[in-house]
């Protein structure tokens, strides 16, 4: 378990009520359906689970098993080379324990912040305490998970690159590795 680790039941309290990992991400990703559902394939006709990555200040055993998201490591994510997709690099509640706090980063819409995940009326919502966008932000993001890594035409990442290049209907890579992220950073 991730955020439930300490808990022989597997759940995370807050306000004296337990949620499971499945539970939180579900209404992390939920709240961000609309941005998690894009693709830069044109050609793309089936809409795939959003995709949530946990970040390495998160310790997980297991992948958590889930309805309505995929979770992936950053291995596979970069192994698959996949583009649109939450990443999650931190989560903890408050001392109180009656919200947690999910610092994310969807760099498909050059957004990041803070989510503050609590229950109401016995089911979790979100809400964005902090939210920004930044298009170097992004770029940042992308680069350090995909720098130095060889491009494979037809994928997300191959269109997404072409995407920024204003050649958004080609899935061929601009380079044999991605190198938009090397100046800058």
């Amino acid at each position: 378990m991730l955020l439930c680790a300490a808990s022989a039941v597997g759940a995370l309290e807050l306000q004296q009520q337990n949620f499971s990992d499945d539970e939180i991400f579900s209404t992390v990703v939920s709240k961000f359906k609309k941005s998690l559902s894009h693709r830069f394939n044109p050609a793309a006709k089936a809409e795939p689970k959003p995709l949530l990555v946990l970040g390495p200040a998160l310790k997980f055993g297991k992948k958590i098993k889930s309805a309505s998201f995929s979770h992936l490591t950053q291995q596979e994510l970069v192994a698959q080379q996949e583009a649109v997709f939450i990443l999650v690099t931190n989560a903890y509640p408050d001392v109180e324990r009656n919200a947690l706090y999910v610092e994310y980063d969807i760099p498909s819409n050059a957004s990041f912040g803070v989510l503050r995940v609590y229950p109401q009326d016995g089911v979790l919502v979100a809400e964005v305490k902090d939210g920004y966008r930044s298009s170097s932000g992004a770029r940042a993001t992308y680069g350090k998970l995909y720098e130095g890594v060889a491009c494979r035409d037809n994928t997300e990442m191959a269109y997404r690159w072409n995407y920024y290049e204003r050649n958004g209907a080609s899935g061929r890579c601009l380079d044999v590795m991605f190198t938009e992220f090397m100046s800058g950073f």
